[in-house]
């Protein structure tokens, strides 16, 4: 009796380690499919999408672009490029992000903007990386995506919503504290500044316009 006792329990414990294992599964099906993606050979965060790279000549036209929409006399509106966004971005990095990314690009989208670089995977405590923990390189490809939107006069903030390394897509509710590590931030947004004259501005796959504050 107590040996088709101990089998019935154990029967019950076997398929309720099933319903939790195949629940979890479903719920985590991105993150396992990414974990397994990520050791594909060729499978890398950063895509095969057309970007713009930070540059000096980036960067000179960008501050040439912020001048004019500084100017008493300025313009409703300024464009910029891909490469002139990723050049300010580079050129106002905190220092915790200026060491820990390398070969920044920026891919525009609408309404929102992806930074895809070299990360120094060495800022990030083993317990964020959760399944990745002890499998990642010194240096590995990362992607933060997410909009971004004037918060204060000369500031944007971009707020990451999204965060790939290698091929793992990160859950959300971590992404707030990888930012704040990667980017040297504490709330989850990372600031842009701008001239105090822009009030708003749009994110298109063309480029990003700054649009001056109504006074």
């Amino acid at each position: 009796m107590k040996g088709c006792l101990r089998n019935v329990l154990a029967g019950v414990g076997c398929l309720t380690l099933l319903i939790l294992g195949a629940f979890a599964g479903y719920h985590y099906r991105a993150q396992l499919r990414g974990l397994v993606d990520s050791f594909r050979p060729g499978r890398m965060a950063v895509a095969d999408s057309a970007g713009g790279l930070a540059s000096e000549d980036a960067l000179t036209r960008a501050r040439r672009k912020e001048s004019w929409m500084a100017s008493p006399s300025g313009p409703a509106g300024v464009l910029l490029t891909a490469d002139e966004l990723a050049a300010l971005i580079r050129d106002g990095l905190d220092p915790i992000a200026r060491r820990s990314l390398d070969s920044i690009r920026v891919v525009l989208g609408r309404d929102r903007f992806t930074i895809e670089a070299q990360l120094l995977t060495a800022v990030l405590d083993r317990g964020m990386l959760g399944p990745l923990a002890g499998m990642v390189d010194a240096r590995e490809p990362v992607r933060l995506a997410g909009p971004a939107e004037v918060t204060a006069p000369g500031t944007v903030g971009w707020t990451p919503d999204e965060i790939v390394l290698r091929a793992f897509p990160f859950p959300a509710s971590v992404v707030p504290r990888l930012v704040n590590a990667i980017m040297g931030v504490r709330d989850g947004v990372v600031p842009i500044a701008v001239p105090s004259t822009v009030g708003d501005l749009r994110i298109r796959e063309d480029g990003v316009t700054f649009y001056r504050r109504a006074d």
